[in-house]
């Protein structure tokens, strides 16, 4: 059977769910694994495809979520806007795990899916989110919630949908892409930069429910300076009727009302939310006009009736907040998004596009800014940003079961085969490396000591042979050794990637990828310098220098243990006593200040001849010692195989954009 066959049998029965879970707003979207081709379809939420992010507690009727939650005046709990880092909270995680779960049980009570089927849900987080966190949260909602649940972090979502749909194409991706996410409570940017699957993320604490608070409260200050004859922002008379207007007493009772029962309180925020969306929507209609999306009714006495026009909105994005360090919303945003440019400008990069996400990356302003501080780049949207992430996670999703197989075959090779190919290259390593290692040491170490001593720098022979090996561990311990060593550990890495790349390239025409999908993980050898960790530069960043720095000190840890026994039994300096011992006895040779005279005999012609010959011993003797070493062997086809096994991990998750 051919290998498509048998992924569309595999895929069949796997339906793929994407849970976009906001502080603001919830939906969800879902595509079948073994179509790579169908465009995500919405589950519905009480009917629609976007639902409010809130969770009700009725007496009568149970847990209730959504625009329904909202609907209810005899709850007795009402909580929106709860998604946030508070793992540690038991209000947090009751509150949660009590949406999600009533979520995934209207999803099969409404038969949108079925219990036992395959069903694989795919969550968002912001990309600010740490590992921990996103580990946190799975296994919050993995226990006792949702079947096969995987975090994704919110930008690639984002990412895919914009790839998929068509809102970029491969070549854009294939640069950088900026994306910024603006949610309920946060906004994360995050630069994805040649569809790795690995962004730079730079996640801050601001949202735009700050805005529909500051509604609120600009709501009930305005109707409290219509009473105190103070109007500064509308003139309320000419807008609403005085028996609309509450009384200074109401407004009173309204903000104790808030205080002792926050379900009120909630209730309102989200009208201020839906009257700020009304307006951002339909911006132009409502410059001067008040927003009408209906009024709230608290405990049948008050009538709650957000105002919002662009007056309102302008006020309250100029105007300092607590939140926020005492900077306004709009100068927040311009001032982080600033901050993001010049970090990017620090290391070096940058973005070809901006793709904006999110319900809240409706507001003009959002766009106009970021034109204003990324002047020269295109800035996209989705025309559907509320649903972009959970058709994203979708998509992802898909991608993510699909390449299932591929990977398999991936850590199949790397188990079985990878370390068998770095065994097979170690003895040409060590034989390379001996030969180095021989040539540094005659060149920089024996022959400038014998010429020291020739000079009567040096006074005896004995001497000689100290001033050798102890010049020998400085060296070996210095720059030149370490160039030597890395150079040769680089060249050879290299020879091993391009058999691991034919191997990995066999696997990828299996899956229909581009050859060279695994070529990204080049070496370059930079600047030597005394310090391995810098003296290796890597354009992917994944700290091989390091590991080129532990495997130099392990080598050269092996040949300073033997080094006696090295320069010894090689016999450096006995050509010299050869030479020398004719004329005043052997037995005397090594311990006697020998005349200049009798020195001269060994010309620096003659020197070069003895370290000729003796390089070929020398080399002997020190790959002699790295083989019979038993750590070496092992150690080195050890740490390769790891960094290799990661370095093709990666690009297995890279191709996770590329696999159709």
């Amino acid at each position: 059977m051919e290998q498509t066959e048998l992924l569309m049998r595999d895929y069949h029965n796997i339906k793929i769910i994407g849970f976009d879970l906001g502080h603001g707003e919830t939906a969800l979207s879902w595509v079948r694994a073994d179509n790579a081709e169908t465009t995500p379809q919405s589950l519905l939420i009480n009917n629609r495809k976007s639902q409010i992010t809130a969770i009700a507690h009725h007496p009568k009727k149970g847990i209730v979520i959504g625009e329904m939650a909202c609907q209810m005046p005899d709850a007795t709990i009402f909580e929106i806007a709860f998604k946030s880092r508070r793992f540690n909270e038991t209000a947090y995680q009751k509150n949660i795990k009590e949406f999600v779960n009533a979520i995934y049980q209207h999803l099969i009570d409404t038969q949108q899916i079925q219990s036992g089927d395959n069903n694989y849900f795919f969550i968002g987080c912001p990309s600010g989110w740490w590992q921990e966190e996103i580990e946190t949260y799975k296994q919050l909602l993995s226990k006792d919630c949702l079947p096969n649940a995987t975090v994704v972090k919110e930008s690639r979502a984002a990412l895919m949908h914009a790839k998929e749909s068509g809102i970029f194409t491969i070549e854009e991706l294939q640069k950088s892409v900026l994306v910024i996410d603006i949610g309920s409570s946060t906004t994360d940017y995050t630069l994805v930069k040649g569809m790795s699957d690995t962004p730079i993320d730079f996640g801050h604490d601001l949202g735009a429910s700050l805005i529909e608070k500051e509604i609120l409260k600009k709501t009930l200050e305005c109707q409290t300076q219509y009473r105190e004859g103070r109007e500064e922002i509308l003139r309320l008379g000419e807008i609403l009727k005085d028996e609309e207007i509450l009384q200074l007493e109401e407004i009173s009772q309204l903000e104790k009302i808030f205080e002792q029962n926050p379900i009120y309180k909630n209730r309102c925020e989200l009208r201020c939310r839906k009257a700020k969306e009304e307006y951002f929507n339909y911006q132009d209609s409502y410059e001067e006009t008040i927003v009408n999306v209906g009024i709230e009714d608290i405990q049948r006495k008050f009538k709650f009736l957000p105002l919002v026009n662009g007056k309102i909105i302008n006020t309250i994005l100029s105007q300092p907040l607590r939140e926020l360090d005492n900077k306004s919303w709009r100068d927040a945003f311009r001032d982080q998004l600033q901050g993001v440019k010049e970090k990017l400008q620090h290391i070096g990069i940058q973005p070809s596009a901006i793709l904006l996400t999110g319900s809240a990356s409706k507001m003009s302003f959002v766009q106009e800014i970021c034109q204003e501080v990324f002047a020269d780049l295109p800035c996209k949207r989705d025309g559907e940003p509320e649903l972009s992430i959970a058709r994203g996670l979708a998509r992802w999703g898909r991608v993510y079961i699909r390449t299932g197989g591929f990977l398999e075959e991936i850590n199949q090779f790397l188990d079985r085969e990878l370390t068998g190919i770095v065994g097979n290259y170690i003895p040409v390593f060590l034989e390379k490396l001996a030969e180095e290692l021989a040539n540094g040491l005659v060149d920089d170490v024996i022959k400038p000591s014998v010429q020291s001593w020739r000079n009567r720098k040096i006074i005896t022979l004995s001497s000689l042979e100290s001033e050798i090996e102890q010049k020998a561990k400085a060296w070996l311990t210095g720059s030149d050794a370490n160039n030597k060593v890395t150079t040769c550990l680089v060249e050879w890495l290299s020879k091993v990637q391009n058999e691991v790349r034919e191997k990995t390239d066999s696997i990828c025409r299996k899956y229909n990828l581009p050859l060279e999908t695994f070529s990204s993980k080049t070496i370059d050898l930079g600047d030597h310098t005394d310090k391995v960790p810098t003296s290796i530069s890597l354009d992917d960043l994944t700290g091989l220098s390091i590991f080129v720095g532990h495997l130099v000190a392990l080598i050269v840890g092996v040949v300073l243990a033997g080094l006696f026994h090295i320069l010894l039994f090689t016999g450096i300096i006995a050509p010299i006593v050869g030479i020398i011992a004719y004329f005043i006895g052997e037995s005397l040779v090594k311990e006697t200040d020998i005349p200049g005279w009798i020195r001269k005999l060994v010309p620096d012609q003659k020197i070069d001849e003895l370290a000729f010959q003796k390089k070929p011993e020398l080399q002997q003797k020190i790959q002699q010692t790295l083989i019979q070493d038993p750590t070496i062997g092992v150690k080195l086809g050890k740490s390769i195989s790891e960094w290799l096994k990661e370095s093709v991990q990666e690009q297995a998750d890279k191709a996770r954009l590329l696999i159709a």
